[in-house]
C-alpha cells in the first residue's frame, strides 16, 4: 500500500519529463532518472520499473532513438536522444499542460 506522501503522476507525465530532459542533452537511463530527481528537489523518484518501459514506448513511437556508448565509468550504456518528432511532441505536451 502506498503511503500518503507517495502519489502517482498523471498519465504521460513521465514520458513528458523524459522528452523535456532529453531536449537539453542525450542521456543514459540512470542519468535521466537522476536529473529528474535533482530538478524536482528529490520530490520525484523515478524507478527502473517505470523508466525503462516508458523509454521503450518512446522508442517505439520514434520520439527518441538510442545508441550504445561508454560511460565515464567505462561501462557500456544506452544513450537516449530526442528525435525531431520527439521535439515536436515535447512542445505539444508543454502547450497542453499550460492550457490546464
Amino acid at each position: 500500500m502506498k503511503n500518503r506522501e507517495q502519489r502517482d503522476l498523471f498519465p504521460g507525465a513521465l514520458e513528458m519529463m523524459i522528452l523535456r530532459t532529453l531536449k537539453r542533452q542525450p542521456l543514459h537511463g540512470y542519468a535521466l532518472a537522476q536529473h529528474i530527481k535533482r530538478i524536482s528537489n528529490d520530490l520525484l523518484q523515478i524507478v527502473e520499473g517505470s523508466l525503462y518501459p516508458a523509454l521503450q514506448r518512446l522508442l517505439k513511437e520514434e520520439l527518441v532513438r538510442s545508441e550504445w556508448s561508454i560511460s565515464s565509468t567505462n561501462r557500456r550504456v544506452r544513450i537516449y536522444k530526442l528525435t525531431a518528432k520527439g521535439a515536436s511532441a515535447s512542445k505539444g505536451c508543454l502547450k497542453a499542460l499550460r492550457a490546464c
